[in-house]
């Protein structure tokens, strides 16, 4: 089937991609080339991914190009376990054409099925557990053979003469004590003797498994701490939810309900835990340098054992064998060719669909809901107060207000910081920000945990977790980690849609009404909430009722009295037109009287919105008191919606974990890590704070040009 391949993170055709590239970026799409991948046709809607390493064929241009994914990009273990297993249920809601609100059923955290099945005793458990009396005593006693070896000794201690010692001897007459006529009286013989020998293919087998063991204890070991860690983290939040905005807390008890408190689940962590320890530590001391020394641990033995005497009738080799065998199963030895791409495949659609489900939850948690069709490539998802959620046919996900785009959020199934190694999560981050003018604003969202972060240095780890309302210093595209392990996941993705949408709506601001420049100072004489302007007028905060009839009044005057004397027809339909836009301005700025946080919408235009100099504003909710303003900056000069913060002049580290923690989805742009009262502009990242050069901030240890200066 003939495809072309398109940039998902750059929403265009691509034409020849090669060398280091990320998981999950690239997908075919229809189009008039013949391609495969590794050897297989390429079909629309798949992506381009493979475990590692892949061959592009294009059968149009005749040429191939390779290419790879640097370390392994797919989440190891718990994590993709847990987004495959939350995709598959999805998807099975996307074949029935299920509405959004019944996505909402389904919990984006790992639930407590998923977690009894990676705490439940497997096959190889078991066969651990029988077999590793026979494991031990084959290590500590292993079967030897004896090889012969030769060692020059005084000729007083050979025990015997062979015919190479001869050889030797005639050629080494540094080794003779005389000659005899017919002879010649040694010094020093080359003496054959025998030695222990352990290299061979039994004894390479041993070790082998061994090492294969301890990796799967040790992998089990980390995924069991981090459900471990999981619940703990559902502990913690359910005991210090009193510090934490009650919107968010009151949402995120829904996810949580059912696991924070299982004490049951919670005996079975620490049983496993102790199983698994204990076993961890045996096998570390069969791994030790005293047992099976001199065999070569590194050796390729293949998956398939052979046949020998030794597995056959040795009862410690025998059972050896059959646990060799039950690892083979559960690491999927014998996998054929296809497979690992199929797998990479699976796991790129279901983070995608993981991503849906995170973006439900979110709009709800910012009280968006709705119940219509939600499926890829499908009509866009109305979710009230014009906003819109589309999901593309290339599996990207479009937010739109009033009809027009506000945010592109891009899932990227690849593993950014899994190797925790600064340098490589650099060149990766590196890879995926360097584009530039991406428009509307992209959030990449990508699969990362917190273990993973606070790892790395400061200033990667801010660039590795940025949001819409937090970017990095560094400038670049959003990125934004998320887990099914993670409870804040949701909220942080909510914090980043929350300042998305807020922005689309103060970038239109004010509103602009075409008329003459007479017509324009006639209707906003006397009048706080217009301005006349030399292209029109200039609506600053919503009209109450009564405002708003009354500058009706004056265009209907104006209409009127200009009548009376233009010679060649009247202005009716400029009065009239006037009107209409006058009418559709009010109501594009009536969402300036809804709160950000409550949605609760203010009666008083007035009272609530309070204009400031150079078309920045402060506004107040009747309801729940919160305070935004929209805010001027003093280096790029776009201008940005803040929350504005407490008078606490207390410095703080504000990175991504600890605006979750401290704010959830309830900030428009983040603080000052000197002053919160001061908050970072979103769109160059630099604070106003740092120009002053009155403290050192961890974030801004370079000062800005002299030009910027504080925003309030």
């Amino acid at each position: 089937m003939a495809v072309r391949i398109w940039d998902r993170l750059l929403d265009r055709e691509t034409r020849a991609p090669s060398g280091r590239g990320t998981l999950g970026r690239l997908i075919f799409v229809p189009g008039t080339r013949a391609l495969s991948l590794n050897g297989v046709p390429a079909r629309p809607g798949r992506f381009l991914a493979t475990d590692n390493a892949w061959t592009l064929w294009d059968g149009t241009a005749r040429r191939s190009t390779q290419g790879e994914f640097g370390h392994a990009p797919v989440p190891a273990g718990i994590t993709a376990h847990a987004v495959v297993s939350i995709g598959r249920r999805l998807a099975a809601l996307i074949e029935e054409g299920a509405p959004a609100d019944r996505w909402l059923d389904e919990t984006p955290l790992m639930g407590g099925a998923d977690m009894d099945d990676r705490l439940a005793t497997r096959r190889i458990d078991e066969q651990i557990a029988l077999r590793l009396p026979h494991l031990r005593a084959a290590c500590h006693r292993p079967v030897t053979r004896l090889r012969t070896v030769y060692e020059v000794v005084p000729a007083s201690r050979a025990r015997r003469i062979t015919p190479r010692a001869v050889v030797r001897l005639a050629a080494h007459s540094e080794d003779w004590a005389g000659l005899r006529p017919d002879s010649v009286r040694p010094a020093r013989l080359l003496d054959p003797g025998r030695e222990t020998h352990l290299d061979f293919y039994e004894n390479r087998v041993l070790a082998r498994l061994v090492d294969h063991l301890w990796e799967y204890v040790h992998t089990r070991l980390v995924e069991v701490g981090q459900i471990e860690a999981m619940l703990d983290d559902i502990g913690l939040y359910a005991r210090d939810a009193s510090e934490r905005p009650w919107r968010v807390s009151h949402y995120m008890f829904h996810l949580i309900e059912g696991l924070v408190r299982n004490d049951e689940r919670r005996e079975r962590v620490r049983q496993v835990q102790e199983d698994l320890g204990r076993l961890h530590n045996i096998l570390v001391e069969l791994r030790g340098p005293m047992i099976l020394p001199g065999v070569h641990r590194r050796v390729d033995v293949g998956v398939t054992l052979r046949a020998t005497n030794v597995f056959a009738n040795d009862d410690r080799y025998r059972n050896v064998a059959e646990l060799w065998r039950a690892w083979v199963a559960v690491r999927g030895g014998t996998e054929r060719d296809g497979e690992s791409a199929d797998r990479s495949e699976a796991w790129c659609h279901a983070f995608t669909q993981y991503t849906a489900l995170l973006l439900l939850q979110a709009f709800a948690q910012l009280d968006l809901l709705s119940d219509g069709p939600f499926l890829p490539g499908g009509p866009p998802l109305p979710l009230g107060e014009g906003i819109d959620l589309t999901w593309t046919s290339t599996d990207t996900f479009v937010v739109a207000r009033d009809g027009r785009a506000v945010l592109r959020v891009v899932p990227i199934p690849h593993s950014l910081t899994a190797s925790r190694r600064s340098e490589q999560v650099a060149e990766e981050i590196d890879a995926l920000t360097a584009a530039k003018g991406m428009s509307p604003r992209t959030l990449v969202v990508y699969p990362g945990q917190r273990a993973e972060r606070t790892d790395l240095p400061l200033p990667l780890r801010l660039r590795a977790f940025q949001g819409c309302d937090a970017p990095a210093p560094v400038a670049g595209a959003p990125l934004l980690p998320v887990s099914p392990l993670e409870i804040d996941s949701v909220t942080r993705l909510a914090r980043s849609l929350r300042h998305a949408l807020v922005q689309g709506l103060v970038d239109d601001y004010p509103a602009v009404i075409a008329c003459p420049a007479e017509y324009a100072r006639t209707i906003a004489e006397g009048v706080d909430w217009l301005a006349a302007a030399p292209d029109g007028l200039r609506m600053l905060r919503p009209p109450a009722p009564h405002e708003l009839a009354t500058a009706r009044r004056r265009i209907d005057k104006l209409g009127v009295t200009t009548a009376q004397f233009m010679q060649r027809g009247g202005n009716a339909d400029l009065i009239e037109r006037l009107g209409t836009d006058l009418s559709a301005a009010a109501d594009r700025m009536a969402a300036f009287l809804r709160c950000p946080l409550c949605r609760a919408v203010s009666a008083d235009p007035a009272r609530t919105l309070r204009l400031r100099d150079d078309e920045t504003f402060t506004s107040t909710c009747d309801m729940c008191d919160t305070v935004w303003e929209l805010r001027r900056c003093g280096s790029c000069d776009n201008r940005y919606p803040v929350l504005r913060a407490d008078d606490s002049d207390e410095s703080h580290v504000f990175d991504g974990d600890e605006i979750d923690r401290r704010f959830g989805s309830e900030t428009l742009s983040a603080r000052c890590w000197t002053r919160p009262t001061v908050s970072y502009c979103p769109h160059c990242g630099v604070c106003g704070e740092a120009a002053k050069l009155i403290t050192t901030c961890q974030r801004c240890p370079a000062a800005p040009p002299a030009h910027i200066t504080t925003t309030a």
